[in-house]
């Protein structure tokens, strides 16, 4: 590719991708896409940029194609807001003819084709189960892993519109890291680098390739990160801690002389995150890690004593480094007392559902079951308050069942927009989220619960927790406790990569009734309580001590 310009390359990558998702036969799988991108670059000797575009036009306009009966979506309106094609007017190397036909499919799709986008039926959501994987690397195969990740993102991410970034942009810029691509890990780093510039919480990659990018040694031990600090809060290896002189409780300052944030700073740029709450929240899984067998940290004791000293990593193993740290095993003290709220049943795997503490009733969320709503809601309709914990996660859409106790009549609660596939890059707006059965919450319930319902959100509460606290938005006198949620919305899709491996991003776009986002946004509480180095030490949980005392004082 040496005699194309980043431009050419720039031009060829946005053409490549509007024919691949809309001209009939390439979009129908009449062609391999694939196969006339790689060999375009592997003859660029031979040619220009523009004659091979306009031969790309030639090749795909002699293809067969089969008529395609347009299909009612249900939309309520389409949504533009993801979709310009001005850029075609603006190609500088394609013929005028090329450019004409490229603004007609684009402008007026008819038999548009689904064989890269949308393969499953009655479905709402992006599939890309047909694109080839490669088990060679070369510059060009790696070149077509840009233009194929970028062209889903383009069309079929719906958030598109809320980057800080503009996305051609994010093309431009990509176009000569990809191009200086010299092995594996030059590979793996520019693809993290890419699927960070979604800016969304769910963006990760099936198969991480972060223990080869930043390397696969971590801490001995767990921690958590409270006001640009990292707290020690349990043990891996007990043996390389004591060598290192290590303790719970420890608070660290610097790894390798650089401050914490620092260090945030540096590494996050791998990382996708919506908002700042989570890039903090997302340092557990990177922040230790390097490729040497030692890091040196510097911090201050429990006793307020400092120290610095040189610890020995571990190997990371990737399916047993989370530690449940987004509802750890506080206990709860209370007018002088302490109570174990997070009790686990053994007999049913999970942890109870409910606790009653005086007047008061805490909920676990995550292990609630729909059967049991309304023996539990019947017990405790005379509570004076209702805290439900959404810091962990719990999927069910059956769930919404619990609405029919807390709310004196149905309410609309959200909205959806999901890829409009016979015009790729346009939106569909929905008036419901989980489906037609579910698109209020609630019911017409004169006895609904009288008293103050409590809610606690922080930087773990991502996705279907944040629909939970759409929904409960919409009961009477709610309040919400806690930090800014995730601000990741909407089902998780994916788009696979040349070596197999897939690239996961929000497929659905999620909204208030009034079109207003939680995407990047999150929800925001109405009290402002986070974890401080004490209450992480003495393992309180301030969140539910706020609820309590908010629920207290209703008279």
């Amino acid at each position: 590719m040496s005699r194309l310009s980043d431009r050419d390359l720039y031009e060829m990558g946005k053409v490549w991708g509007l024919m691949k998702y809309y001209h009939p036969a390439v979009s129908q799988g009449k062609a391999d896409w694939d196969a006339v991108l790689l060999q375009s670059l592997k003859d660029e000797s031979k040619y220009a940029a523009g004659k091979m575009m306009n031969q790309w036009m030639s090749t795909a306009d002699q293809g067969k194609f089969n008529e395609v009966v347009k299909k009612d979506h249900h939309c309520d309106s389409i949504t533009l807001r993801n979709f310009n094609i001005s850029w075609i007017k603006k190609l500088r190397k394609i013929s005028p003819e090329s450019k004409a036909r490229l603004l007609k499919i684009a402008a007026q799709p008819k038999n548009v084709g689904s064989f890269y986008s949308n393969l499953v039926a009655n479905s709402n959501r992006f599939s890309s189960a047909n694109e080839k994987v490669y088990d060679t690397f070369t510059a060009e195969i790696k070149m077509l892993e840009l233009f194929r990740i970028w062209n889903a993102i383009e069309y079929f991410y719906p958030y598109k519109y809320l980057l800080d970034h503009q996305w051609d942009d994010v093309l431009k810029k990509y176009i000569p890291i990809f191009r200086n691509i010299k092995n594996k890990r030059d590979y793996q780093s520019a693809i993290m680098l890419l699927s960070a510039e979604l800016q969304d919480t769910h963006t990760r990659l099936e198969n991480t390739y972060q223990y080869n990018v930043l390397g696969e040694m971590s801490s001995p031990f767990v921690f958590q990160i409270v006001d640009n600090k990292v707290l020690i809060t349990g043990i891996k290896n007990e043996a390389k801690m004591k060598k290192a002189g290590l303790e719970v409780g420890d608070l660290i300052t610097k790894i390798n002389g650089k401050t914490v944030l620092k260090n945030i700073n540096e590494k996050s740029k791998y990382f996708a995150y919506s908002n700042e709450s989570v890039r903090i929240r997302q340092a557990y899984s990177y922040l230790f890690s390097g490729g040497k067998e030692v890091v040196t940290v510097e911090g201050i004791k429990k006793d307020g004593k400092v120290f610095k000293t040189t610890v020995e990593r571990i190997k990371r193993v990737f399916d047993e480094e989370w530690d449940m740290n987004g509802i750890p095993n506080y206990h709860l003290t209370y007018k002088g007392k302490t109570y174990h709220y997070l009790t686990y049943n053994e007999k049913e795997s999970r942890l109870n559902p409910s606790v009653q503490i005086e007047d008061k009733v805490y909920f676990e969320f995550s292990s609630l079951r729909v059967p049991e709503i309304p023996a539990l809601m019947e017990t405790y309709k005379n509570a004076k308050g209702l805290v439900f914990d959404l810091r962990s996660y719990n999927d069910n859409g059956s769930l919404i069942k619990i609405f029919d106790y807390l709310m004196n009549k149905p309410e609309h609660f959200g909205i959806m927009t999901q890829a409009d596939f016979t015009q790729p890059g346009k939106f569909c707006f929905v008036d419901n989220i989980i489906d037609e059965r579910y698109k209020f919450a609630g019911k017409i319930n004169p006895n609904s619960y009288k008293g103050q319902v409590v809610v606690l959100i922080n930087e773990y509460t991502q996705s279907a927790e944040e629909l939970w606290a759409m929904i409960f938005k919409k009961v009477p006198g709610v309040i919400f406790i806690g930090s800014q949620t995730a601000g990741a919305d909407g089902n998780e899709t994916s788009i696979k990569l040349t070596d197999g491996n897939r690239m996961i991003f929000s497929g659905l776009g999620i909204y208030y009734p009034d079109g207003g986002e939680t995407q990047r946004i999150g929800i925001k509480p109405d009290i402002i309580i986070r974890p401080t180095v004490e209450s992480i030490r003495n393992e309180e949980d301030l969140l539910l001590l706020k609820a309590f005392e908010v629920i207290d004082q209703k008279k």
